[in-house]
């Protein structure tokens, strides 16, 4: 562990909104609608959500229990049968909450649950079990696929997290090989940042493979480059496993480690730890189908973590590889606890690639910081799964092939904000939809996204608050551009994203909020083009970064 990693004041403030608004957000100034995009018309509602679906959050709740009420991080993860008129049927989810409502594997998901789902995409839920009840805010891309936030704010569930929702296919096994990306927090009492990637490849149920671990910046020798073995073993229906992860990491807390794996399709697995509360161990996230060759193309990126001394941190950005994992031409951006920097060039020497692991060294790059930093990357079908590996901070996220440098000018996009008020002290998760105009060359252009959004700052909920903005592509067409959003309502007003595309329906982005009035917003997430909602588009495969942000000591209401 580390010692100095500061942890962050856990009182809650409200800001001067007008103060940060007017300074940060000139897209509000506008003076022509004549760009405004066109609504959605494509009518989504409730039987646009009908299946078995598998759902997974991560985030922060508080421990009422307490006094002072401490903030612990929490997952969820399992399936609901959506009956396509608002009604959940059934379900099994598993709920990690070590530090407040404990470890419980396989909980049923009670018939009083439900949901609702507006034309525009945008629903809401509640999840009934026998631990608690769970209320969702959701925005479906298609009938297929989704973006959810955890939607709580009274008694004992009191939380905020974001994650996904998928329409499940079930398998009849499970073969070839995986990478793997898990993040969360380890056995400490103070539930220090973990992350893990890695790739196994299974012979019948047993796997065989390589793993690496950063511990709260504990990483290098003895944690790194780790030979995994253990069990995957697929359950009677195809739609769940369990799954033993054994290495001889320097941790003995890590060194065996059981999860639920639950099955989205063949390419696509979600993991979530269930170890008993004594380990104390939380893990959960994402395992794709393995790359095991590295093509020549442009790559743009998201990363999110602590840097050196525990503070929260986001970077993005794009670099060219070879097929050697080299990269040249680095762009990158950060928000390191509010200090921004902006189009950092970066490259690497002499990466090494080795049975579907490479190992970089980051020359250039920065987490608030100056120094080579040193990533292992496991390429998969979800992207390059990264880990931070050096002493240095604790950086977790993914690489993605760029196959577009603009996304469509028109239509609908489902978004996800995830990340933390670092001034006040909290988690923020936002969900929202907006409809995409043509792209402006400045901001003191007219507004060209319009939609709405829902806010959960960890104890405040701000539903269907406007939202407009202007967005800028970069002059040179490299997919990259910046967002300037007014979001009237939410507790800063607004916020300001360097964005990075994907392909022409799937953007990645970083909250580049500086630290104004005391409370910088570290945060990151994604947004996605909507479909035809009768229609049936293949789900968004890419893996979804989760920042690391650490507990808090204290909860103090607003």
């Amino acid at each position: 562990m580390n010692p100095h990693a500061s942890t962050k004041c856990a009182g809650r403030l409200l800001m001067a909104l007008a103060a940060i608004t007017s300074i940060l957000l000139m897209a509000a100034c506008g003076s022509s609608s004549s760009s405004l995009p066109t609504p959605n018309k494509e009518g989504f509602g409730d039987g646009n959500l009908s299946g078995t679906y598998v759902i997974s959050i991560s985030g922060t709740d508080v421990n009422t229990s307490t006094n002072p009420a401490p903030i612990v991080p929490f997952a969820i993860v399992g399936t609901i049968a959506a009956n396509g008129s608002g009604g959940i049927t059934g379900g099994t989810v598993d709920i990690n909450d070590p530090g407040n409502l404990g470890v419980h594997p396989g909980q049923a998901v009670s018939s009083s649950s439900g949901y609702h789902i507006g034309q525009d995409g945008r629903g809401t839920g509640t999840l009934v079990t026998p631990v608690g009840s769970f209320n969702i805010d959701f925005v479906l891309t298609s009938a297929n696929h989704g973006l959810i936030s955890r939607f709580d704010d009274v008694g004992t569930n009191l939380g905020a997290g974001s994650g996904t929702i998928d329409l499940q296919t079930p398998v009849t096994s499970l073969t070839g090989s995986y990478a793997f990306s898990l993040s969360g927090t380890d056995s400490g009492v103070n539930f220090h940042p973990l992350g893990t990637v890695g790739a196994f490849t299974l012979n019948s149920n047993n796997i065989t493979g390589t793993e690496d671990f950063n511990d709260d910046l504990t990483s290098g020798a003895g944690y790194t480059g780790l030979t995994l073995t253990g069990q995957v073993v697929l359950g009677a229906g195809g739609t769940s496993a369990t799954a033993q992860f054994n290495t001889l990491v320097a941790d003995n807390s890590l060194r065996s480690l059981n999860f639920d794996v639950w099955v989205i399709d063949s390419t696509h697995l979600k993991f979530i730890e269930t170890d008993t509360a004594d380990t104390g161990v939380l893990l959960a996230g994402d395992a794709f189908t393995q790359v095991t060759s590295i093509a020549a193309v442009q790559l743009v990126f998201v990363l999110g973590g602590i840097d050196g001394l525990g503070n929260s941190v986001v970077a993005g950005g794009y670099a060219t590889t070879d097929a050697n994992g080299d990269l040249t031409n680095g762009v990158e951006d950060y928000n390191d606890d509010g200090t921004v920097g902006l189009a950092k060039p970066f490259s690497t020497t002499s990466a090494t690639c080795v049975a579907g692991r490479c190992q970089l060294t980051l020359n250039g790059f920065s987490n608030g910081a100056s120094q080579p930093f040193v990533f292992a990357v496991y390429p998969s079908s979800g992207g390059g799964l990264a880990l931070e590996i050096d002493s240095f901070g604790l950086l977790q996220g993914a690489s993605y092939s760029q196959s577009a440098t603009s996304f469509t000018a028109s239509g609908g996009y489902a978004l996800n904000l995830t990340g933390q008020n670092t001034g006040p002290g909290g988690e923020v998760d936002d969900i929202a939809q907006f409809d995409a105009g043509a792209p402006d060359t400045s901001f003191t252009g007219p507004l060209n996204m319009t939609g709405l959004l829902d806010e959960n700052d960890l104890g405040l909920l701000l539903t269907t608050s406007s939202l407009s903005g202007v967005y800028v592509p970069d002059t040179a067409p490299d997919g990259r551009g910046s967002i300037s959003s007014t979001n009237s309502g939410t507790l800063l007003g607004g916020f300001t994203l360097q964005y990075y595309v994907v392909d022409s329906s799937t953007v990645v982005f970083i909250d580049v909020d500086s630290s104004l009035s005391g409370a910088p917003q570290v945060a990151l997430g994604t947004f996605e083009a909507q479909s035809t909602p009768s229609g049936s588009a293949a789900q968004s495969h890419i893996a979804i970064t989760r920042p690391a942000v650490r507990p808090h000591a204290a909860f103090q209401r607003k």
